[in-house]
């Protein structure tokens, strides 16, 4: 249970660093490299958590 719990977290978090506001701040000139962070992780979360949940499904 707690594995599922770390992907979504990892998926949600992925999420909120591509919602980001970061214009107007000092970090405004970093907006790209967070967004693709943030894009990375939430593909990288989404793939772990559906191979999970597929392998998860098969063994049962």
């Amino acid at each position: 249970m707690n594995k599922w719990v770390s992907l979504a977290g990892g998926l949600l978090g992925g999420y909120a660093l591509l919602k980001a506001p970061l214009d107007g701040t000092f970090l405004n000139g970093l907006n790209p490299i967070v967004d693709g962070i943030g894009l990375i992780a939430m593909l990288v979360f989404s793939g772990a958590l559906i191979y999970t949940s597929v392998r998860d499904w098969f063994q049962k």
